[in-house]
Protein backbone atom coordinates (compact mmCIF):
# COMPACT_ATOMS: atom_id res chain seq x y z
CA UNK A 1 0.00 0.00 0.00
CA UNK A 2 1.19 3.17 -1.30
CA UNK A 3 1.17 5.81 2.05
CA UNK A 4 0.91 3.16 4.75
CA UNK A 5 4.10 0.75 5.98
CA UNK A 6 3.55 -2.22 8.49
CA UNK A 7 5.55 -1.07 11.07
CA UNK A 8 4.75 -1.29 15.09
CA UNK A 9 4.75 2.43 15.21
CA UNK A 10 2.88 5.11 14.30
CA UNK A 11 2.89 6.40 10.25
CA UNK A 12 1.18 9.37 9.29
CA UNK A 13 0.07 9.56 12.75
CA UNK A 14 -1.42 6.45 12.25
CA UNK A 15 -0.98 2.95 13.87
CA UNK A 16 -1.63 0.68 11.14
CA UNK A 17 -1.69 -2.79 13.40
CA UNK A 18 -5.28 -2.87 14.45
CA UNK A 19 -6.45 -2.28 10.70
CA UNK A 20 -3.92 -5.17 9.55
CA UNK A 21 -5.07 -7.02 12.15
CA UNK A 22 -8.75 -6.55 11.01
CA UNK A 23 -7.47 -6.96 7.59
CA UNK A 24 -6.64 -10.87 8.06
CA UNK A 25 -9.63 -11.55 9.77
CA UNK A 26 -11.78 -9.98 7.18
CA UNK A 27 -14.40 -13.26 6.61
CA UNK A 28 -15.18 -13.06 10.16
CA UNK A 29 -15.62 -8.97 9.85
CA UNK A 30 -17.97 -9.36 6.56
CA UNK A 31 -20.10 -12.28 8.19
CA UNK A 32 -20.65 -9.96 12.12
CA UNK A 33 -21.31 -6.97 9.95
CA UNK A 34 -23.30 -8.46 7.77
CA UNK A 35 -25.54 -9.42 10.24
CA UNK A 36 -25.38 -6.69 12.40
CA UNK A 37 -26.13 -4.30 9.00
CA UNK A 38 -28.51 -6.55 8.10
CA UNK A 39 -26.63 -6.78 4.06
CA UNK A 40 -26.10 -8.82 1.56
CA UNK A 41 -22.47 -10.58 1.93
CA UNK A 42 -22.16 -11.47 -1.85
CA UNK A 43 -22.41 -7.88 -3.11
CA UNK A 44 -20.11 -5.51 -3.03
CA UNK A 45 -19.51 -3.09 -0.12
CA UNK A 46 -18.50 0.38 -0.31
CA UNK A 47 -17.72 2.46 2.29
CA UNK A 48 -17.58 6.02 2.92
CA UNK A 49 -15.97 7.51 6.30
CA UNK A 50 -16.47 10.72 7.09
CA UNK A 51 -18.50 13.83 9.61
CA UNK A 52 -21.68 15.01 7.90
CA UNK A 53 -21.31 18.79 8.72
CA UNK A 54 -22.09 21.98 6.45
CA UNK A 55 -19.81 22.79 3.63
CA UNK A 56 -16.68 20.71 1.85
CA UNK A 57 -18.11 17.48 3.74
CA UNK A 58 -21.86 17.96 2.76
CA UNK A 59 -20.47 18.42 -0.75
CA UNK A 60 -18.87 15.55 -0.75
CA UNK A 61 -21.77 13.60 0.35
CA UNK A 62 -23.97 14.89 -2.45
CA UNK A 63 -21.00 14.53 -5.53
CA UNK A 64 -21.12 11.17 -3.92
CA UNK A 65 -24.91 9.93 -3.92
CA UNK A 66 -24.76 11.63 -7.52
CA UNK A 67 -21.88 9.24 -8.44
CA UNK A 68 -23.45 5.92 -7.68
CA UNK A 69 -27.32 7.11 -8.84
CA UNK A 70 -25.10 6.98 -12.37
CA UNK A 71 -24.23 3.62 -11.27
CA UNK A 72 -27.10 2.45 -9.82
CA UNK A 73 -27.66 -0.88 -11.76
CA UNK A 74 -24.47 -1.89 -10.80
CA UNK A 75 -24.87 -4.42 -7.65
CA UNK A 76 -23.45 -2.21 -4.96
CA UNK A 77 -23.97 -1.54 -1.37
CA UNK A 78 -22.88 1.60 0.39
CA UNK A 79 -22.09 2.11 4.55
CA UNK A 80 -22.26 5.53 5.39
CA UNK A 81 -19.92 5.86 8.55
CA UNK A 82 -20.47 9.16 10.41
CA UNK A 83 -22.64 11.37 11.84
CA UNK A 84 -23.51 15.13 12.46
CA UNK A 85 -25.33 18.03 12.02
CA UNK A 86 -25.82 17.94 8.52
CA UNK A 87 -27.38 14.08 8.68
CA UNK A 88 -30.92 15.24 7.50
CA UNK A 89 -28.97 16.68 4.39
CA UNK A 90 -27.02 13.18 3.85
CA UNK A 91 -30.29 11.74 3.90
CA UNK A 92 -31.62 13.78 2.01
CA UNK A 93 -28.77 13.33 -0.81
CA UNK A 94 -29.01 9.44 -0.71
CA UNK A 95 -32.69 9.27 -0.63
CA UNK A 96 -32.84 8.33 -4.30
CA UNK A 97 -30.60 5.45 -3.57
CA UNK A 98 -31.92 4.74 0.18
CA UNK A 99 -32.55 0.54 -0.45
CA UNK A 100 -28.70 0.89 -0.88
CA UNK A 101 -27.67 2.86 1.65
CA UNK A 102 -27.06 1.54 5.08
CA UNK A 103 -26.11 3.64 7.59
CA UNK A 104 -24.01 2.55 10.05
CA UNK A 105 -24.06 5.77 12.40
CA UNK A 106 -20.77 7.23 14.43
CA UNK A 107 -18.62 4.42 15.51
CA UNK A 108 -16.32 3.82 17.96
CA UNK A 109 -12.42 3.85 17.68
CA UNK A 110 -12.28 0.10 17.90
CA UNK A 111 -15.07 -1.25 15.46
CA UNK A 112 -13.94 0.62 12.34
CA UNK A 113 -10.76 -1.18 11.65
CA UNK A 114 -13.38 -4.35 11.58
CA UNK A 115 -15.82 -2.56 9.48
CA UNK A 116 -13.51 -1.27 7.03
CA UNK A 117 -11.78 -5.27 6.61
CA UNK A 118 -15.18 -6.56 5.55
CA UNK A 119 -15.67 -3.57 3.07
CA UNK A 120 -14.71 -4.14 -0.99
CA UNK A 121 -14.09 -0.53 -2.16
CA UNK A 122 -13.48 3.26 0.28
CA UNK A 123 -15.60 5.87 -1.84
CA UNK A 124 -14.86 9.75 -0.88
CA UNK A 125 -14.67 12.48 -3.48
CA UNK A 126 -12.42 14.67 -0.97
CA UNK A 127 -13.72 18.20 -2.07
CA UNK A 128 -11.20 20.34 -0.65
CA UNK A 129 -9.80 17.51 2.04
CA UNK A 130 -6.65 18.87 3.52
CA UNK A 131 -5.71 15.30 4.64
CA UNK A 132 -7.18 11.95 4.30
CA UNK A 133 -7.11 10.19 7.59
CA UNK A 134 -10.21 7.58 6.59
CA UNK A 135 -8.44 6.86 3.60
CA UNK A 136 -5.20 6.15 5.15
CA UNK A 137 -7.65 3.95 7.71
CA UNK A 138 -8.83 2.35 4.50
CA UNK A 139 -5.95 1.90 2.70
CA UNK A 140 -4.37 0.09 5.96
CA UNK A 141 -7.24 -2.48 6.20
CA UNK A 142 -6.32 -3.56 2.82
CA UNK A 143 -8.90 -1.63 1.24
CA UNK A 144 -8.61 0.40 -2.45
CA UNK A 145 -9.80 4.05 -2.68
CA UNK A 146 -11.66 5.90 -5.13
CA UNK A 147 -11.05 9.71 -4.32
CA UNK A 148 -11.28 12.99 -5.47
CA UNK A 149 -7.56 14.07 -6.41
CA UNK A 150 -7.09 17.48 -4.06
CA UNK A 151 -3.87 17.73 -2.80
CA UNK A 152 -3.72 16.06 0.19
CA UNK A 153 -5.27 12.89 -1.13
CA UNK A 154 -3.24 12.98 -3.79
CA UNK A 155 -0.54 12.55 -1.71
CA UNK A 156 -1.08 9.55 -0.10
CA UNK A 157 -3.49 7.76 -2.68
CA UNK A 158 -0.78 6.15 -5.51
CA UNK A 159 -3.46 6.72 -8.67
CA UNK A 160 -3.59 3.57 -10.99
CA UNK A 161 -1.61 1.89 -7.78
CA UNK A 162 -3.34 1.93 -4.16
CA UNK A 163 -6.66 3.32 -5.85
CA UNK A 164 -8.14 5.71 -8.36
CA UNK A 165 -8.45 9.44 -8.48
CA UNK A 166 -10.87 11.61 -10.26
CA UNK A 167 -10.72 15.14 -10.69
CA UNK A 168 -12.28 16.88 -7.85
CA UNK A 169 -15.90 17.66 -7.92
CA UNK A 170 -16.12 15.73 -11.42
CA UNK A 171 -19.58 13.49 -10.12
CA UNK A 172 -19.45 11.75 -13.96
CA UNK A 173 -15.16 10.23 -13.54
CA UNK A 174 -16.14 9.01 -9.93
CA UNK A 175 -19.11 7.46 -11.02
CA UNK A 176 -16.41 5.77 -13.77
CA UNK A 177 -13.92 5.27 -11.07
CA UNK A 178 -15.88 3.25 -8.98
CA UNK A 179 -17.71 1.34 -11.60
CA UNK A 180 -14.14 0.54 -12.83
CA UNK A 181 -13.10 -1.14 -9.88
CA UNK A 182 -16.81 -2.63 -8.81
CA UNK A 183 -16.55 -4.54 -12.63
CA UNK A 184 -12.89 -5.51 -11.51
CA UNK A 185 -12.12 -7.87 -8.14
CA UNK A 186 -8.56 -8.54 -9.26
CA UNK A 187 -7.50 -4.66 -9.51
CA UNK A 188 -9.09 -4.15 -6.56
CA UNK A 189 -7.02 -6.81 -4.51
CA UNK A 190 -3.79 -5.46 -6.26
CA UNK A 191 -4.81 -1.92 -5.30
CA UNK A 192 -5.77 -3.26 -1.97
Amino acid sequence: MTGVQTCALPISFLDARPYEDAARNRDMHRDAWARRLKIDIAKPWLIAVAMQRPGDKMRSHEILAQALGRIAERGWQLILVGDGPARAQVDAAFAPLASRVVRAGQLDEASLPGLLAACDLFVWPAISEAYGMAILEAQASGLPAVAGASPGVAAIVADGESGLLAPEGNVAAFADAVAALLDDADRRALFG
